[in-house]
């Protein structure tokens, strides 16, 4: 199944793309730098694409596919003891300031 990434897309894949740890020193630098570059706008979006996936996707695995695949995002909380849910949900916050 194809969810309406458009925005996630953007502000993740074009942050946390795979040679996001080559431009940034930590997954919080780069979410700092999309927050500081990004239109509200494009930031609103995401969270609302946020939301809506994980009022759908309850799957651990599921959820990084769909990051991976669907908005080209490379970062993996479990690097950092997280799970996805958790740290997309810690990310709306974020996004949403």
């Amino acid at each position: 199944m194809t969810h309406s990434l458009t925005s996630t897309e953007q502000v993740l894949g074009g942050y946390l793309h795979q040679d996001w740890p080559g431009e940034f020193s930590t997954v919080d630098a780069a979410v700092a730098a999309m927050i500081n570059a990004e239109p509200r706008s494009l930031r609103e979006a995401a969270v609302s694409e946020i939301d809506a996936l994980l009022a759908r996707e309850t799957d651990e695995a599921r959820l990084r596919t769909i990051l991976t695949d669907e908005a080209g995002c490379y970062y993996n909380p479990a690097s950092e003891g997280s799970s996805y849910r958790d740290w997309l949900s810690g990310l709306v916050v974020r996004l949403a300031r």
